[in-house]
């Protein structure tokens, strides 16, 4: 017999490519809310306008408006 090396989970983990990351609408909403409160922090003037662009592109999103994009 010859040498044969088994096929275990080394050898098909380097046969197989890790996953393409998938970005969806639940990756997203912590890094928005995130991003918006440091802007709300920095410039609180700026808090009526985060508030309601989130307000409208959550609202577009439940609707499905954006459905055909993905």
């Amino acid at each position: 017999m010859g040498t044969k090396t088994p096929v275990g989970r080394l050898q098909t983990a380097k046969l197989c490519p890790p996953n393409p990351m998938t970005i969806t609408i639940s990756n997203l909403q912590p890094v928005i809310a995130i991003i918006a409160g440091v802007l709300i922090l920095i410039a609180p003037r700026l808090l009526n306008y985060i508030v309601a662009a989130y307000l409208i592109g959550v609202g577009l999103i439940g609707l499905g408006l954006f459905r055909g994009l993905v």
